[in-house]
């Protein structure tokens, strides 16, 4: 940079001493003025910049606490819904609970239902059987004329061990000659049941010592089926107050 003392040398090619000290150092001071200004000019503009990125990244940041903001809005209200969701499901759990406890309830009523209607259907087979034994010989002896000597359930056991139990075997003779009614008794009988029944009628006639081997099946009720399925096997079917359905001859 230039000193006072170049400047007021370079003066005094044109000016006296005096006058060449004034306006080097006038120059000197104007110069240095300028570079301060334009310092200073290059400094405002940074500063500006400066601010206005400020400004920018203030914007930014407030938006970002907005979006915080709301975010948090929806994790509270997230929670909120989480919490309910709990309560609901507690209760679901409380109401599974409880209607586990009720099924158990329901399951030994069941059971215990079961067990009486078994009991009741096994008793009311046996009081059946127990009228039939009596009811029986008075239909055959009815309808067949039948002369009745015995009627009572019996056990057989065939030649190849198997054994069976028929419910009434009603011993006697028809037309003066010796015959056997096999009975199948049952409350509500059915053609399988009347199928069911021939194999053991065949097992048991050759243990009886009687060529007249007959079968009737003994029941208060019976559907169509089990009777035509009565009729193709030429058996007979009784009822408690009725006429026997089909007659062998």
């Amino acid at each position: 940079m230039t000193t006072v003392a170049e400047m007021a040398q370079w003066f005094r090619k044109a000016f006296d001493e005096t006058q060449s000290q004034m306006l080097a150092e006038a120059t000197i001071r104007l110069h240095e003025d300028l570079v301060h200004r334009e310092d200073f000019t290059k400094l405002t503009t940074i500063v500006e910049r400066l601010a206005d990125r400020t400004d920018r990244l203030a914007e930014r940041t407030d938006r970002l606490a907005e979006a915080q903001e709301r975010t948090e809005v929806r994790l509270d209200r997230l929670a909120e819904a989480q919490e309910r969701t709990e309560v609901r499901l507690d209760r679901l759990a409380e109401q599974m609970q409880e209607l586990a406890h009720e099924m158990k309830g329901l399951t030994r009523a069941m059971k215990d239902t079961r067990k009486q209607m078994g009991g009741l259907a096994q008793t009311v087979g046996y009081g059946l059987e127990a009228y039939a034994m009596d009811k029986i010989p008075q239909v055959l002896t009815s309808f067949f004329k039948f002369a009745v000597q015995s009627s009572k359930p019996e056990h057989f056991t065939a030649a190849d061990g198997t054994k069976d139990e028929i419910d009434t075997v009603v011993r006697g003779t028809l037309a003066g000659k010796p015959a056997v009614f096999l009975c199948e008794v049952k409350t509500n009988i059915t053609a399988k049941e009347v199928a069911d029944f021939l194999p053991v009628a065949d097992r048991v006639a050759p243990q009886l010592g009687c060529d007249d081997v007959r079968i009737l099946y003994f029941a208060y009720r019976a559907g169509s089926q089990a009777r035509q399925a009565v009729a193709d096997v030429g058996a007979s079917l009784a009822f408690p107050h009725d006429l026997i359905v089909t007659q062998q001859g």
